[in-house]
């Protein structure tokens, strides 16, 4: 097996076992608006991809199991010094035909459409695990995508870093959750990292299946959420800002280019159409809230944006449920050191295109929710622009990889060794993150966030899995994290072999085996070129 496939396995084996120990740590419908996603892909299941506008939302017909899970984290969401755990007592059969209400009728079904399957299975809290599963599976597989492409580039020691601390707990606890932020966000780290591979390090013999991956990470980006496709713009002219604009032509000139390419575009309408179609942005007619006009509600959001950070990196359950302060910090030392480094290294248009999509980031959730708060009243999490924060330190780990790449011959050798060492010093730090998060967000549920962290309280509520299992698979799986960052920084360099024919480039399957072979005319790859051309970036 091919070192970059090994890459893909072994993250997609990590990522999916935490996701899923998420998944059980966490009481079923402790999550943003999990319920409302839940009854919608129960929906999408049995074929109902709109149902009828109501007051509350969306009117659908579902089996009324799914209708009750609505009430599930009603006793102890937003009172964190509450244990989980309500007694429910069903006053139907679980089968039986019933309305719900949904607030996401009007969400895009793709998503929907594979999370929704579990719940054609018998009713029950099984179901509804497995629905989690499914997601965790899903968005795991477009993380492990995005460090494929990656390690597609050769050794990155100082890249490494970057893209596993774009994995903030919070979008660790998205994959473990019914929720179509989860895909958005995964589909987009996937993305990124797709076309800074693609562009910024050339490979003629990869051309084809890059842009098939390319393809598939498109369309379930932008048909994710209402304002995936304005993310994924911003995506594509942020990588294209620091990227060759020889290479991008080389690309689309390229004939086994135009079929993924030609599915992109398809993706992108599709959205559009949605969007459009539904109204799914749409904020209605009616004033709620007439002291929030532009002007007072940006300013509120501007200022709100320390709350924000912290939901981007960690505040779970219905947002109250917040990563330690001395955590938080710890994680930001980490992420921060890779983002200076390439300020401190780039070139010029590297540097624009850091401080651009820094910008964007903290810029347009104050306009686009200035802009409806007039209708809607302050709602915006620090979440919902993760699909576009997250390209900060991706787009910093391709910066350093490629200044790495253009040291003299004589000092490779030492410059790729220290960033393997420090690749397992923030790889340490990111894993301890991650189970401080795990303990953190487990601990609030089993005893509410006063209890006591070594026994048990008499109205302690208790994942499916017994706790003496649950918390060292915990420790193995946040290990392996913090593992898998030292080992993939020693990845070593693709074989000759691998870019020799265009049929053998992909070990996974190219998902278009038989769309022609690459173009000859595609660009050279620089990163495995000699380094003794100038590597400039324009």
């Amino acid at each position: 097996m091919r070192s970059h496939d090994k890459v893909f396995w072994g993250w997609w084996a990590v990522l999916f076992v935490l996701s899923s120990l998420w998944a059980v740590a966490n009481p079923l419908m402790a999550s943003p608006d999990e319920p409302a996603h839940t009854v919608k892909a129960a929906a999408v299941a049995r074929g109902q991809l709109l149902g009828e506008d109501t007051p509350g939302g969306t009117a659908v017909d579902v089996p009324y199991f799914y209708n009750l899970v609505t009430a599930y984290p009603t006793c102890y969401m937003f009172v964190p010094d509450e244990p989980a755990g309500c007694d429910l007592v069903p006053t139907e059969e679980l089968d039986t035909p019933s309305g719900a209400i949904t607030p996401a009728g009007r969400y895009n079904p793709l998503y929907y459409s594979v999370v929704g399957l579990p719940t054609l299975l018998p009713e029950g809290d099984g179901a509804l695990y497995a629905m989690r599963i499914a997601s965790a599976a899903l968005t795991t597989f477009f993380v492990a995508l995005g460090l494929r492409a990656l390690a597609q580039t050769g050794p990155a020691p100082w890249a490494v870093p970057g893209l596993a601390g774009a994995l903030t707990p919070m979008v660790v606890f998205l994959t473990s959750t019914v929720n179509p932020a989860a895909i958005e966000i995964t589909a987009a780290f996937a993305l990124w990292s797709l076309l800074l591979a693609l562009l910024r390090h050339p490979d003629p013999a990869l051309v084809r299946s890059r842009l098939w991956w390319v393809a598939l990470a498109t369309t379930f980006f932008v048909n994710a959420r209402g304002l995936s496709l304005l993310y994924c713009a911003v995506l594509v002219a942020a990588v294209l800002l620091v990227s060759p604009w020889r290479s991008f032509l080389d690309v689309v000139r390229t004939r086994a280019a135009w079929p993924p390419l030609a599915v992109v575009v398809v993706a992108c309408i599709a959205a559009a159409g949605w969007v459009v179609g539904t109204n799914s942005l749409g904020s209605g007619d009616a004033v709620n809230h007439p002291d929030l006009t532009f002007l007072p509600a940006a300013k509120l959001t501007f200022f709100a944006w320390d709350g924000f950070v912290l939901n981007m990196v960690g505040q779970f359950g219905w947002m109250d449920t917040p990563l330690e302060g001395w955590v938080l910090m710890a994680f930001a030392a980490g992420s921060a050191f890779v983002v200076l480094a390439a300020l401190a290294v780039g070139r010029w248009r590297e540097r624009a295109g850091l401080v651009a999509v820094a910008a964007v980031t903290f810029a347009l959730p104050v306009v686009v929710h200035a802009s409806q708060a007039h209708f809607l009243g302050f709602i915006w999490q620090g979440r919902y622009i993760l699909p576009v924060a997250i390209g900060v330190p991706v787009l910093a780990a391709y910066v350093l990889h490629r200044r790495s790449l253009e040291v003299p011959e004589a000092w490779a050798p030492g410059v790729r060794r220290i960033g393997a060492q420090v690749a397992v010093v923030l790889g340490a730090l990111l894993a301890f993150v991650q189970l401080a998060a795990f303990l953190e967000n487990l601990h609030r549920y089993v005893n509410g966030e006063r209890g006591g962290w070594f026994s048990l309280a008499p109205d302690a509520w208790l994942p499916p899995v017994p706790l003496a299992v649950l918390l060292p698979l915990a420790l193995a799986a946040t290990v392996a994290f913090g593992v898998a960052v030292g080992w993939t920084a020693r990845v070593p360099a693709p074989a000759p072999a691998d870019a020799g024919t265009v049929a053998d480039d992909d070990a996974l399957g190219d998902p278009a085996a038989d769309a022609g072979t690459a173009g000859e005319d595609g660009p050279p790859d620089p990163g495995r070129a000699a380094v003794g051309s100038t590597g400039r970036l324009g």
